[in-house]
């Protein structure tokens, strides 16, 4: 037993042990389906099945509104073979995020040159409720997280090994494909880059801030990104995805900002505190771990900044997942040197000279010592995180039960052509297969484009809605939304209904169906 706790592999087997447990908890917490936005991929991957291009409302102007291209169309397929999309997506986010450990682990071996530091790094990776939440979750989170990971990882072996093809570039062009903000990674990968090289030149020698390879890895980012992003642009008409402009005002402001920082500080809290954060900074004083620390508080710290400028997202962590492997190898790292510092000084004190500790003591605190860290980072940001504040007061699995049952009723007991608004316009427009209008403008051009006095007073994503224009220009012939808020319909020629669409109470008490008289 103690032979094998001192072999890092078995923490690796613990690792991936781990967190299939942990997102398997999170799959049935959400009844074994996955959020609702989830399905707004799917909707678009299902019309392009069936060759109507990636659209969400058939027959109408094309609206991009989804932020991650490649993980829509890897459903395409899906649909061609019958498979269904939302265990498709838990099966996919799953391996993605297996992935991610897999690569954390080789890296430990090669790259990183310490296998105990990827050993503890993807032990708490696996402990992390949002990595957990949203491999199971239906998203693109652990796919933009194992492409990113995979580009860092690639992009350091090319700076240790000038003459090596740098394919960082091709890793770093599919993870902007799969979320914009991979042309961030990228463009922080440049920023370290340069200063690296700028640090570390000889003195008294010509300064190269870039070298063959650098340039051949922005050719491969170049090669795939371009491409694609002057289809997209001339497929939808926009530079950015319309979900951005539902979403965030470019220009910025000052209740965006704030809400961005209280979404930031969330994250750090219930990741046990700001105590993880300093340590995390220890491995900037190895100097043969600088390279990599250094890059990592990079991509850490301004991708960190970016998501507090935008306003940040209604769940605890999604925004952070893909940060979650950097951040937990410089935790790693900041607890190998602690221990190391600790075990120096002991080593010189006289206690230890005289006293001979049998190895199976050191292997138990460390063993002690890791798990602790395990349970505590469990509980804080699993079951006192993303359980409790995110999973617990959105109902996500009564709400995905009732949007479903809601969707399927519609499907087979309205005309084809009845047009439907929604505050959720996930699985009720996927099963209803009825052209739908989002309340909040992400598949609209009008709400998703309209001006907002003061962006960042509401919910996330929840507050560009003109109900003018839904009443009096789009008039769907029902508006489907949580609860009763909406009773003031009656006054415009919207009456308050009670279809038959299920017999459960609860069900039917989650969503208020309002019909244009």
């Amino acid at each position: 037993m103690i032979s094998s706790l001192r072999h890092p592999t078995t923490y690796f087997l613990l690792a991936a042990c781990l967190l299939v447990s942990h997102a398997l908890f999170y799959s049935y917490l959400m009844g074994f389906d996955v959020v609702d936005d989830a399905y707004i991929s799917f909707r678009y991957a299902y019309n392009a099945a069936r060759g109507y291009g990636l659209t969400f409302n058939v027959g109408e102007r094309r609206v991009e509104g989804y932020t991650n291209f490649l993980w829509t169309v890897l459903f395409i397929p899906c649909f061609w073979l019958n498979l269904p999309p939302h265990l498709t997506a838990v099966v996919l986010g799953l391996v993605w995020a297996l992935g991610c450990l897999v690569l954390l682990w080789r890296a430990g071996r090669s790259t990183l040159g310490d296998r105990w530091l990827s050993a503890i790094a993807v032990l708490l990776l696996a402990a992390d409720g949002s990595f957990a939440l949203w491999a199971a979750g239906g998203m693109e989170s652990t796919l933009f997280a194992l492409l990113v990971l995979g580009g860092a990882l690639a992009y350091l072996r090319e700076m240790q090994a000038p003459n090596t093809l740098p394919l960082s570039g091709a890793w770093f062009a599919l993870a902007a494909l799969t979320r914009p903000e991979g042309v961030l990674v990228f463009a922080l990968t440049g920023v370290h880059q340069v200063v690296t090289r700028l640090v570390t030149a000889p003195s008294g020698k010509g300064l190269r801030l870039a070298t063959r390879q650098d340039w051949e890895r922005l050719g491969f980012f170049l090669l795939i990104w371009v491409p694609w992003f002057a289809f997209r642009w001339r497929y939808y008409g926009f530079p950015l995805p319309n979900t951005f402009y539902a979403k965030v005002t470019l220009t910025g402001s000052g209740a965006q900002r704030a809400r961005g920082w209280a979404y930031v500080e969330t994250w750090i809290r219930v990741h046990m505190g700001y105590l993880p954060l300093v340590v995390a900074l220890l491995p900037l004083l190895r100097s043969r771990w600088r390279l990599w620390s250094s890059y990592s508080l990079l991509i850490l710290v301004a991708y960190a900044a970016y998501i507090g400028y935008v306003g940040g997202d209604w769940s605890v962590g999604r925004f952070f997942v893909p940060l979650a492997p950097f951040y937990y190898l410089l935790l790693a790292g900041g607890l190998i040197v602690a221990d190391e510092y600790i075990r120096g000084t002991w080593l010189k004190s006289q206690v230890r000279q005289r006293v001979k500790v049998p190895s199976w003591v050191a292997v138990g605190i460390v063993t002690i010592v890791v798990a602790g860290l395990c349970a505590g980072l469990f509980v804080a940001s699993s079951w006192n995180g993303e359980k409790a504040l995110f999973l617990d007061p959105f109902d996500a699995r009564l709400a995905g039960r009732a949007r479903t049952e809601m969707g399927k009723w519609l499907y087979a007991h309205v005309p084809r052509d009845t047009y439907i608004a929604v505050d959720a316009a996930g699985q009720m427009p996927f099963y209803s297969d009825l052209k739908a209008l989002d309340l909040f403008g992400l598949n609209d051009l009008t709400i998703g484009h309209r001006q907002v006095a003061e962006m960042g007073k509401g919910t996330p994503g929840h507050e560009k809605m003109d109900m003018n224009y839904v009443i009096f220009v789009a008039h769907p012939d029902y508006i489907i939304i949580y609860g009763t808020a909406f009773d003031w319909l009656s006054a415009y020629s919207y009456q308050r209904v009670d279809l038959p669409w299920t017999a459960d109470p609860q069900l039917k008490a989650f969503l208020g169906v309002y019909e244009r008289q």
